[in-house]
């Protein structure tokens, strides 16, 4: 016998409101695993905070923002817009969310850095010049190995001793590079 639960149409379909209060509590559960060094728990919390926050109006202006609409059958009314408050909340809270799912994916024993990478461009999106996505994009890019792009990056984050370092370890890597280049193009082209 398979039983079905009876779907509530008010859980489908949350107001903007709504799905700001549900990004912060995952925020704040993340943060407080995120204290206890709980990393994959946290990433979690921040994981579902992200995806509320694709469903915002502003991320999804075709689809209407009106509780039960789609399940009435009815031609949905004009959408309310999200106030300017609210807009700019959704904005930090997307940075905090992105950023901090990086940061926990730092920690893991095989960090995914294009992943890492995802993250930290879409907490840029919203705040361009936020250090910690900058510094964390950068350490990623550096360890990829692409060491131009994340000297880029890292030149354009907060000056810190740890941004001054990954800096360092940039250019010097870029020298080395550039070194075996010149012994390769030299054996290429020397007579015998």
């Amino acid at each position: 016998m398979i039983i079905h639960k009876k779907m509530d149409h008010n859980s489908l379909k949350l107001t903007d409101e709504e799905k700001l209060i549900k990004i912060r509590e995952f925020k704040e559960k993340g943060n407080a695993a995120h204290k206890e060094g709980n990393f994959k728990k946290a990433a979690g919390n921040y994981y579902r905070a992200v995806l509320y926050i694709k469903g915002l109006s502003k991320n999804c202006p075709d689809v209407p923002d009106l509780p039960g609409a789609f399940f009435a059958g009815t031609i949905p009314e004009p959408t309310r817009k999200m106030t300017p408050e609210m807009i700019w909340e959704s904005e930090r809270l997307t940075c905090d969310c992105y950023n901090n799912l990086a940061a926990c994916m730092l920690k893991e024993s095989e960090p995914k850095y294009g992943r890492i990478i995802e993250h930290c461009d879409r907490a840029l999106e919203v705040s361009p010049s936020n250090g910690k996505a900058l510094f964390r994009k950068g350490i990623s890019l550096y360890s990829l190995g692409k060491l131009s792009e994340a000297l880029a990056v890292l030149k354009s984050a907060p000056a810190s001793p740890e941004v001054r370092r990954y800096i360092e370890l940039c250019k010097a890597g870029l020298k080395q590079q550039d070194k075996e280049l010149t012994e390769l193009y030299k054996g290429m082209f020397k007579l015998s």
